[in-house]
């Protein structure tokens, strides 16, 4: 699909790169080779072929605050390295002498934070180059995760790069839910015969050891029934219904969503078509069919593209409120919906009518005052080089999108996605990841990177879920656009968020020392004079903690 222009929600959407680094400075005898938005630096198409390799073989990229180190490897005597922060600056730099091809790269004295690793084997003339990322954060507290926790991530964990493996890493960035397809035909493979694919159900496994909550898609069409296509007979509803039910009671879960973004052609080919009637057949089959066998069962929907509650002056009514019309809220748990709108903010979602904002009121009139959990259950922004998002900026849209999230009434977030779905740095469809896909390493270019390295926004996950996560949203400071503010509160505390879309200087009003942490998890402490100081806000989000009585500008 073509972008999504700034401005109202997204009208179509994405489902599904290497790393951008910029160049290190000249180290001795380094030969700087130019290939842009690569996670490897190779060599040029003209130049033969490289004599040494370079692997990092560190099973995580992922640190916590004062452990570990970066392992690498090279048929090399010797490597030379540097480390760069999330502006560039170097960090540090030297050589390692290997040991048995072997050398480690102690990482426990960094600050927390981001950064940037290349590495450099062999001559000026003959060079090996390879650069990747690791990320420093200090633990998440078992209080900012578990059930209750906004903190999710859409996985694709049976796709080349992935593997259970990254859940231990989402894990460690405070994610406690995951949102993952079950595809009917690869479950019912003949009339009301069931099998379990092993990876799916070793994703299951892994996340309910590790704590994480599945959300588990029943998605997709059989061809036992409808030709094939979206259910969309009695029949076929039926038996998707059944199946839905089934999958819950296999592995123990609790929590279905029904089919993915009915409201779009890219995944609905139900002959019925794509209207909310159409819809509300197969999510009230789900609903009787899972409640049947699970009474406390969370049934989620209707995934649409974009939020859909429009309001044409002419013409028939858009999906929302034509589903909720329809009476739709009676058949789920949860409103779930996918706001994409890159490369704009999520500031958008707190104004009126096709927004959440919007949706959360129209929710509320015709449920008698009372909201109704609204989860994101896709949302996020591509780092490809065409949609004008870089790396960094998607790491602060995340934080804001919890932020405005969270103000308006969204129960659950799942970041689209955990892990880069491909390589391609021209592909929009390969670079919603939080993480890197591994390298691997060919004939021509011998370097590998073993783990899923951390993007910018692994780290502000991470810092998001430890400085909000186990809070609840209590309001703002009456701030005006362009700057904002959310207040998070729990036993008698307070952050806030605070951040601006053009930079403006605000004044902060505090009885005391505040602590300011950035996006990387950096923290210092203001001290207020004559009982203020001045913040320099800017799109890269703060939080402040400490006696704070008001924030003005």
């Amino acid at each position: 699909m073509t972008g999504i222009p700034i401005g109202p929600p997204a009208t179509s959407h994405p489902r599904h790169r290497p790393l951008p680094l910029p160049l290190p400075l000249p180290l001795a005898l380094t030969l700087v080779l130019a290939l842009a938005l690569s996670l490897l630096v190779g060599l040029p198409s003209s130049a033969p072929a490289a004599t040494h390799t370079l692997t990092v073989t560190s099973p995580s990229l992922i640190f916590q605050r004062g452990q570990g180190a970066v392992e690498f490897g090279s048929s090399a005597a010797s490597v030379s390295w540097s480390v760069t922060d999330e502006r560039g600056t170097r960090v540090r730099s030297g050589t390692s002498w290997l040991s048995g091809g072997r050398a480690a790269l102690s990482v426990a004295d960094l600050a927390p934070g981001y950064f940037e690793l290349a590495l450099h084997a062999g001559s000026a003339t003959d060079p090996t180059d390879l650069r990747t990322s690791f990320a420093v954060i200090e633990q998440v507290p078992d209080s900012a995760v578990g059930p209750s926790s906004p903190f999710g991530a859409a996985v694709h964990l049976t796709r080349t790069g992935w593997g259970t493996r990254v859940l231990d890493e989402a894990r460690k960035a405070g994610i406690s839910h995951i949102r993952e397809d079950a595809w009917w035909d690869r479950f019912e493979t003949a009339k009301g015969t069931y099998t379990y694919p092993a990876a799916f159900s070793a994703g299951i496994a892994r996340a309910r050891a590790l704590g994480i909550t599945p959300l588990i898609i029943a998605n997709g069409a059989n061809p036992l029934y409808d030709k094939g296509v979206t259910p969309s007979t009695p029949e076929g509803i039926a038996a998707f219904g059944k199946f839905a039910a089934e999958l819950l009671k296999h592995y123990g879960e609790n929590n279905v969503e029904v089919l993915n973004e009915y409201n779009g052609t890219t995944f609905n080919k139900s002959a019925c078509g794509r209207t909310a009637a159409c819809y509300l057949d197969v999510l009230t089959g789900v609903n009787n069919a899972v409640k049947a066998v699970n009474p406390q069962a969370t049934v989620v929907g209707p995934a649409t593209i974009g939020i859909a509650n429009c309001t044409p002056a002419t013409g028939p009514k858009c999906f929302a409120p034509d589903l909720i019309d329809r009476g739709g809220l009676r058949q789920m748990d949860a409103y779930s919906v996918h706001p994409y709108h890159y490369p704009g903010g999520p500031e958008w979602m707190a104004g009126t009518g096709d927004t959440l904002a919007g949706l959360r009121q129209r929710i509320r009139d015709a449920n008698g005052g009372k909201d109704k959990p609204i989860v994101l259950s896709e949302m996020g922004w591509p780092t490809d080089t065409g949609h004008g998002t870089g790396e960094l900026q998607q790491a602060d849209n995340l934080i804001r999108l919890y932020a405005v999230g969270l103000a308006n009434g969204v129960s659950r977030v799942y970041w689209y996605d955990l892990v880069n779905d491909g390589n391609d740095p021209a592909n929009k469809e390969h670079n919603f990841g939080m993480l890197r896909q591994p390298v691997t390493a060919t004939a021509a270019n011998p370097v590998s990177v073993t783990a899923n390295a951390p993007k910018p926004a692994l780290v502000a996950q991470a810092v998001t879920a430890r400085m909000i996560g186990g809070r609840t949203y209590s309001g703002d400071d009456g701030l005006t656009a362009p700057a904002r503010s959310a207040r998070f509160t729990a036993g008698g505390t307070t952050t806030r968020v605070v951040w601006a879309t053009t930079a403006r200087d605000l004044v902060v009003s505090a009885t005391g020392p505040v602590t300011l942490v950035d996006s990387w998890g950096r923290s210092s402490v203001r001290q207020p004079t004559a009982g203020s100081f001045t913040l320099s806000a800017g799109t890269s989000p703060v939080f402040v903690q400490g006696p704070v009585t008001g924030i003005t500008g």
